[in-house]
């Protein structure tokens, strides 16, 4: 199973860029996108945005120009989630989650560490925390795709020493990311197969930090039960193939579909 994950600051943006060739090449079986900013109805049935041969499944946000996630799967699920059970954290459009037999995946945006959504953020983390302990109990196990806007090590911020008191690289921000990795039971797959290659998935504008070169960052990640990080095969994100500020993530793992998805 092949999963590409990518926040694509707009899907009309990017495909314009060429996001759908570009995906059409690469032969996955699943694509999380985050920040789509498109109302479903536009989008659902026209073959411009979206691959043949998958199908789409949208979360859209009540404001076009905010927000929305998506799904793109060739294989049929067997149920699908969107949101986490609260007007406020789900008017976004900010998490969808399909159920193939024993694997969910999600395509997840939570509110951005950086201006003026902390309080939203800080509601948004606080739920899914709660959803993703719970979901360790059940009989199934999840990779959960997107930009979590958390650098977890100094190797996942170019510029690094210039950041400490940056918004996502905070001292209580890392500890939540770690928090979810060493105590609830999640594996962040890149880390699976590079624990110490320094990555890079976010290329910010200046203004953002207020800095001529504020560096770029690793906020994109896929998060997956720790049953199933052995089952990572390779992973890596596609620096040569920029959609706006960010690059795509692709992960390889040794499950299939609607098959035998059993780890």
């Amino acid at each position: 199973m092949r999963i590409i994950s990518l926040r694509c600051s707009g899907l009309i943006s990017a495909v314009k860029q060429g996001l759908i060739e570009w995906l059409v090449s690469k032969d996955a079986d699943v694509i999380c996108l985050q920040d789509i900013r498109v109302r479903e109805y536009k989008a659902t049935n026209d073959a411009r945005f979206c691959p043949e041969g998958f199908v789409p499944f949208y979360s859209e946000g009540e404001d076009e120009g905010r927000g929305g996630v998506a799904i793109f799967t060739r294989h049929t699920p067997k149920a699908v989630m969107r949101g986490l059970g609260s007007y406020d954290l789900d008017r976004d459009g900010r998490y969808i989650q399909a159920d193939f037999d024993n694997v969910s995946i999600v395509s997840i945006l939570p509110p951005s560490p950086n201006g003026d959504e902390k309080e939203l953020r800080d509601a948004f983390i606080k739920s899914l925390e709660t959803w993703m302990r719970k979901v360790r109990k059940k009989r199934r196990y999840f990779v959960f795709c997107g930009d979590f806007g958390v650098a977890a090590r100094t190797l996942d911020v170019e510029e690094w020493h210039q950041h400490n008191e940056s918004p996502g690289f905070t001292k209580d921000d890392r500890h939540w990311l770690d928090h979810l990795l060493n105590d609830i039971g999640y594996a962040d797959a890149f880390r699976e197969v590079f624990s110490d290659e320094p990555a890079y998935s976010w290329f910010p504008a200046a203004d953002i930090f207020d800095m001529q070169k504020p560096g770029a960052w690793r906020t994109d990640l896929q998060l997956v039960s720790q049953e199933i990080a052995r089952r990572v095969l390779a992973a890596g994100y596609v620096t040569k193939r920029l959609f706006d500020d960010r690059v795509p993530l692709v992960v390889d793992y040794d499950i299939t579909l609607g098959i035998d998805s059993n780890p």
